[in-house]
């Protein structure tokens, strides 16, 4: 219900005033004056009709009229002189001077309301006009049509006098509707509403029908479905193009949040509305466009001016660069990224960033085929996301995205696929396909600067490895492998950048790799404490026991891999083998920390180094057996030499035996005969007692002396019992032995059975093992021996341990072989005679160093005669 004016009500309350109390006063005066006093009635008539017009004016001349008859009849002569009122000339007059007192107040009244109407209107449209044209000239002079558009839904709210204003704009391709500004605050979420082409829009329609289309009925329109219109508070909506020739913009619709009926005026009003704005909006467009060009074309220009000069600036300057275009050109782009594959191909990992304030808020690493970067790789094309919370080709994480649009193009270089530019925004709905193809180009252009980054590192590559490998073949010359080796370590490092470089060498013994030298203060560390690795421990050993090359960028994957100490930002790890034919010589070892990688370019540069090296060491190594042989050449002549000089002395040894004994024998029967005499006094026999018990012994010497020397015959083989000749070889020691304090333990098994053999031999070999454990106690010590018999295996052990200094490791696996010892004054030979011996008895001799300190040789003989040689 419309609700009346107040100067309206005042003027209404006024007339029925009046209407009550004129007549009271005239029913008085027509008392005193008689009918003359009705002509007081001008007065009201003209007031009414001043107030309400001609018709209302009339009305009141002819209400009077009556008021006067009615109340002249009461107070003249009552009801019957009615005739005479009304036939009065004077009254008469009073008639006509009313109707038109009444009649021309109206009529005054009605022009000055048409004059003030004309006023009003002309007014109001000029203000029209004005506030139109300020709308028009802020957008086509708007720096920032998007900040524009947002206040405009205000301005045509106020100039419309509508209660809410939505602007709209139109995708032509995907024949879509994409809400932009509205003034309605209970659609917060307009911006980022996604329309869908299979609901009709009021837009859609307009678009369609390109003129201006009524819904005062918003639920029952045929030009919007229902569930869009529920979507928003409106109950009646003008709907108005937005077309400038025959580019479709969008549309503007005027919104009355309570059912409205649309005048002629408010349609022809809103219409020419619409098409300032539109050709206000094109002009702005174009004009943006156009500087938009020019400085997409500057900023082009400056990319490719400094991709000219990329050696210079750099890749990653570059890179950054052109993030940092992508985000001033693209309107709405509020960040910029540059993902590119790494060595695997895997993950695209950021190398670019900008308007991010903090780039670590990035995600470090995207698998390859994941989301929207995965498509536009693996299609080669780009994607415009209009809102990320509503296309189901985003991949949603646990946190939730800081943008809605999001736009991803490739970077691609012939059939190379190389990574994605992209950029970001808060709004939905912020990129254009116009900014798609912008974006493209500045992928392109990333994929021109990654070009001719790698080519430019190519060629350093491949100098840096042409400079290593002529390095190292001048180094080849050298027969100094420690020098070669840290060359080799310290070159890789330096031309290359490696994290750490190191070499390892197969020890002979063990079979483990040893750290022969390493890069840095940690390579002099791990030498100096003798790291090494067993074969098949961590990547090394793998790479041994394989015999082929291993590398990985990922060393936490690998289940073998075994972290160094020192070496604790490793991520990557490339093992060499250095090889001579099928022969293992060492390990060439690189590790590299991130974010640097292997590749496949790494493994070629340092498999050559490897050959190198393996060249290197096996021309060292040759030389280094050419002197041992020398030595050991030299060594053997001097041995020889001793040989034939203690082959004599045998020979003159056993002769003086010999001749020895006659006169011995002549000795002992003269003190034989002496001692039967009977005038020899008690302590002159005592006496001859002791001369013959010395001559005695000293036979004995002399006889235990020819047999150790006498030639050796196989029929000689006969019954011996080994704990006998244990004690005889002792007798022949044990002065010796007390003169070097050398305590004597012997352990008989007293079940030893009698084997069959050849005493003298084996006297011999249990003469050369005391001997040989008497000169390794210097000062003092305690030879052990021990003899057991084995009846499951049909042999006897005898065992000879002492607490000297024992055996170097470094010749004990070869102790038994000719012309090896660790004695200053030694032939090397004594073992080589004992180990022959054993064999000759068909059984076993091996040695052994003590836990503690000292030696064990232990002998097993079978005690059954076997067919000897």
């Amino acid at each position: 219900m419309k609700r009346i004016p107040l100067f309206m009500r005042a003027n209404w309350t006024i007339t029925l005033l009046v209407l009550v109390v004129y007549p009271i006063f005239t029913f008085w005066l027509m008392k005193v004056y008689g009918l003359s006093a009705g002509m007081l009635g001008v007065i009201p008539v003209g007031m009414i009709g001043s107030f309400f017009g001609i018709a209302m004016g009339t009305a009141a001349g002819i209400t009077f009229i009556l008021i006067n008859i009615l109340v002249a009849m009461a107070a003249l002569g009552g009801w019957g002189s009615w005739l005479a009122v009304v036939t009065d000339t004077g009254f008469l007059l009073e008639y006509i001077i009313l109707l038109f007192i009444g009649a021309l107040s109206g009529w005054s009244r009605n022009r000055i309301n048409a004059q003030i109407d004309r006023a009003l209107e002309l007014e109001s449209r000029e203000q029209y006009l004005s506030l139109l044209n300020k709308m028009a000239q802020a957008i086509i002079t708007s720096v920032d049509l998007n900040l524009m558009m947002q206040t405009l839904p205000g301005d045509l709210k106020s100039l419309l006098g509508a209660d809410d204003c939505y602007i709209t704009q139109w995708d032509d391709d995907l024949q879509k509707t994409i809400p932009l500004h509205t003034t309605a605050t209970v659609v917060p979420y307009y911006k980022g509403l996604d329309l869908s082409s299979e609901n009709l829009t009021l837009t859609q329609s307009v678009i369609r029908e390109k003129r201006p289309l009524l819904a005062e009925d918003v639920l029952n329109s045929p030009h919007i479905s229902p569930q869009v219109a529920r979507l928003f508070p409106a109950k009646s909506l003008l709907g108005l193009p937005l077309i400038h020739g025959e580019y479709k913009l969008g549309a503007i619709l005027i919104a009355y949040n309570q059912p409205h009926k649309f005048t002629t005026e408010e349609v022809s009003r809103a219409e020419q509305v619409a098409n300032q704005l539109a050709i206000a909006i094109w002009n702005a467009r174009q004009d943006f466009e156009l500087k938009r060009r020019l400085k997409e074309t500057d900023t082009l220009n400056n990319i490719a001016q400094a991709l000219s000069q990329g050696e210079r600036i750099g890749l990653s300057n570059l890179l950054s660069l052109i993030a940092a275009s992508a985000q001033e050109l693209i309107p709405g782009a509020e960040q910029a990224v540059i993902h590119l594959l790494d060595e695997s191909g895997q993950f695209l990992t950021p190398q670019a960033v900008a308007g991010i304030a903090n780039p670590t808020e990035i995600r470090n690493k995207m698998r390859l085929g994941e989301g929207i970067a995965g498509q536009v790789i693996a299609r080669g094309m780009t994607i415009n996301i209009m809102d990320v919370n509503t296309d189901e080709r985003f991949i949603k994480m646990d946190a939730p995205p800081q943008f809605s649009s999001l736009m991803v193009a490739p970077i691609i270089s012939g059939e190379q696929k190389l990574g994605t530019i992209s950029v970001q925004s808060k709004d939905p709905n912020a990129f254009t396909d116009n900014e798609k193809n912008l974006l493209s180009a500045l992928g392109a252009q990333a994929a021109i600067a990654l070009e001719n980054a790698h080519l430019l590192e190519n060629t350093q590559q491949s100098l840096r490895e042409t400079n290593a490998l002529y390095r190292i073949s001048q180094g080849l010359v050298s027969l100094d492998t420690d020098e070669l080796l840290k060359d080799v370590v310290d070159l890789l490092q330096r031309n290359f950048g490696y994290y750490h470089v190191q070499i390892y060498i197969r020890d002979e013994a063990s079979g483990d790799f040893i750290v022969k030298v390493g890069s840095g203060e940690v390579g002099r560390r791990l030498r100096a404490e003798g790291y090494r690795l067993s074969a098949g421990s961590g990547i090394v050993g793998y790479a041994a026991e394989t015999s082929a090359p291993f590398f990985t960028n990922n060393v936490d994957d690998i289940v073998f891999f075994i972290r160094n100490p020192y070496l604790p930002e490793t991520k990557s790890e490339l093992a060499i083998p250095v090889k001579s034919g099928d022969t293992i010589l060492g390990i060439l070892d690189i590790q590299q920390a991130p974010p640097n990688t292997f590749s496949p370019r790494d493994q070629q540069l340092v498999s050559a180094v490897a050959d190198q090296l393996a060249v290197a060491l096996q021309k060292a190594d040759l030389y280094q057996n050419l002197q041992i042989s020398l030595a050991h050449e030299k060594l053997i002549r001097s041995q020889l030499v001793q040989s034939e000089r203690l082959a004599m002395m045998g020979k003159l040894l056993a002769s003086v035996s010999h001749e020895l004994n006659n006169p011995l024998q002549a000795i002992q029967n003269a003190l034989f005969l002496l001692k039967v005499e009977q005038g020899i006094s008690s302590q002159g026999r005592q006496d001859l007692e002791i001369v013959l018990s010395e001559t005695e012994r000293m036979a004995t010497m002399i006889e235990r002396l020819r047999a150790t020397y006498r030639p050796i015959q196989m029929e000689d083989f006969r019954p011996m019992q080994i704990n006998t000749i244990v004690e005889d070889v002792y007798a022949l020691v044990s002065t010796h032995f007390r003169h070097s304090n050398i305590s004597f333990e012997f352990h008989p098994d007293p079940m030893l059975p009698i084997i069959p053999g050849l005493p003298d031999q084996i006297r011999q070999v249990i003469l050369n093992l005391f001997m040989n454990a008497a000169d390794a106690m210097t000062g003092s010590g305690r030879l052990c021996v021990h003899t057991k018999y084995i009846p499951e295996g049909n042999e006897i052990f005898l065992s000879v341990s002492d607490d000297g200094s024992g055996i170097d490791p470094a010749i004990l696996p070869n102790v038994f072989e000719a012309f090896i010892t660790n004695k200053l004054q030694g032939t090397g030979l004594g073992l080589t005679i004992c180990y022959d011996i054993v064999v000759k008895h068909k059984g076993r001799i091996t040695a052994e160093n003590n836990p503690d300190k000292g030696a064990t040789f232990k002998i097993w003989l079978p005690t059954r005669r076997m067919d000897t040689p």
